[in-house]
């Protein structure tokens, strides 16, 4: 047991998981060691840590049916701590689909309850999303028309561009009679540029 510690300090997880199933028998200890390893880790530690273990029931040099049963037990017991496609491809093919009718179970409804979730989390974005384009369409305010009838407030000459400068007072001048400060230097600019209609 003590061996079994020092191991789980060092990382090494498989061989104290061995000294706990094959040479102790404890196989109460091994499931305990496993969810106390995986105590504040992320779910994928857990899960590997579930899967080592029951790697080490299924080790095909011990033909031991209380290993088996102690496999078939971890799994039903624990349903939610495995990925079932990897469970199924390390379980014998020998076994029947009853013996493992309670992690089927869990597995297919831990499935179904993720894929709602995600929906869940993918509706709640694309809401987020819309009330940000609502909000980015309301700030816009409403369109500024732009004729050939509007002269530039500076040089006084038509637009021949969608692109122009609009001052806080209304008045609609170049870009580049905006960015020449020689002749601005009365007016004092808005600070963002707008483009519309020609």
């Amino acid at each position: 047991m003590e061996s079994a510690i020092l191991y789980g300090k060092l990382e090494e997880h498989e061989k104290a998981l061995h000294i706990l199933v094959h040479e102790l028998k404890n196989f109460r200890a091994a499931e305990e060691y496993c969810i106390w390893n995986s105590e504040n880790r992320d779910l994928q530690y857990r899960q590997r840590l579930f899967h080592m273990l029951l790697s080490v029931y299924l080790n095909p040099d011990a033909s031991d049916c209380a290993l088996v049963m102690a496999a078939v037990d971890l799994l039903n017991n624990h349903a939610a701590e495995f990925d079932a496609a990897l469970v199924l491809q390390l379980v014998p093919d020998s076994w029947s689909v009853q013996l493992l009718s309670p992690f089927l179970a869990g597995a297919v409804r831990q499935s179904i309850h993720t894929k709602r979730m995600t929906q869940v989390a993918l509706g709640l974005a694309q809401a987020e999303n819309l009330i940000y384009k609502y909000e980015k369409v309301k700030h816009k305010g409403t369109p500024i028309l732009l004729s050939d009838k509007k002269v530039c407030q500076v040089c006084q000459n038509p637009f021949c561009e969608p692109s122009f400068v609009r001052y806080p007072n209304g008045g609609m001048v170049h870009t580049h009679c905006a960015a020449n400060r020689h002749l601005n230097s009365n007016v004092t600019p808005h600070s963002s540029s707008s483009s519309s209609e020609t």
